[in-house]
């Protein structure tokens, strides 16, 4: 029976994006990867659709709450035969903000927690800075010249909460019933990686210094959790710029990037080879 692993993500942290180059990369056989395709259980249909849009350099349709399709690929290592299947029973990113809501799941979610498998948490480096200071709220607290006049109140919703803020609730969440108690081991798959600016920067480092609450959690629970970052460029860069041109003309495995430990250049299939090793 193979190892299930499953996925954590919120809204447009590029999860639909990954599934879709994933998915090409194991069908294509345009460059070696260190997990090839067993089989597939699940929508198909939804799986080529969004592979075919990745492959016309397209924004990949992100999955809404309606669309939702449990979807599962079974991949295996050629040389050992060891086999994992990768569960994306969930795909919607606003199904993780309305767990972090209304502090509830579906049972099949827990389920999907049970076993010795682990979890690709995504992230992305697209975004402005998570959430606000102290030194931006300074004006206002202290009542000098120049603050702000007073913002209407309005109704707090879970799309408000910083997206490290977001994240470490939900893998609070998976350390206390219903879900078994247990240490787990975490890919953290920083996607949008090439508009990070700084090459020498390794994804370990970005967390770092761009999610210092997210990175702080993970370093100080390693009864709970081991872990690992990936920068991920499953695109291969912004398709709303002159890029994309460029892009159409490579072969469509090699724009893709993945960078972290033992990592292969176009290889997505590296941080799901570290979940399936036994622990060190």
């Amino acid at each position: 029976m193979p190892v299930q692993h499953s996925i954590i993500g919120l809204p447009r942290s590029g999860k639909t994006t990954f599934l879709a180059a994933l998915w090409h990369l194991l069908n294509a056989g345009e460059i070696s990867t260190k997990l090839t395709l067993d089989r597939l259980v699940g929508d198909s249909e939804h799986l080529n659709a969004i592979a075919d849009s990745w492959r016309r350099c397209e924004e990949v349709p992100r999955t809404s709450i309606a669309d939702e399709a449990y979807v599962s690929i079974h991949v295996r290592v050629p040389a050992t035969g060891d086999k994992a299947s990768l569960v994306f029973p969930d795909l919607s990113g606003e199904s993780f903000e309305r767990q972090l809501g209304t502090r509830r799941c579906l049972a099949s979610y827990v389920e999907g927690f049970e076993g010795p498998g682990g979890i690709l948490l995504f992230v992305t480096a697209d975004r402005p800075s998570d959430g606000i200071t102290l030194l931006d709220l300074g004006p206002d607290l202290n009542g000098s010249e120049g603050a702000s006049e007073s913002a209407p109140a309005h109704e707090w919703t879970p799309e408000m909460i910083p997206q490290q803020v977001g994240l470490v609730e939900l893998l609070q969440f998976l350390q206390q019933a219903p879900f078994e108690v247990r240490r787990r081991k975490v890919a953290l798959i920083i996607s949008a990686w090439d508009i990070v600016a700084d090459s020498a920067l390794m994804p370990d480092g970005w967390l770092r210094r761009e999610m210092p609450l997210l990175y702080q959690f993970l370093e100080t629970n390693p009864g709970d959790f081991a872990w690992r970052a990936y920068g991920v460029s499953a695109q291969g860069g912004d398709l709303r710029t002159p890029v994309r041109e460029a892009l159409l003309r490579k072969t469509p495995s090699e724009r893709i990037t993945c960078i972290g430990p033992s990592a292969e250049p176009h290889d997505l299939t590296t941080p799901i080879l570290w979940l399936m090793a036994a622990e060190e």
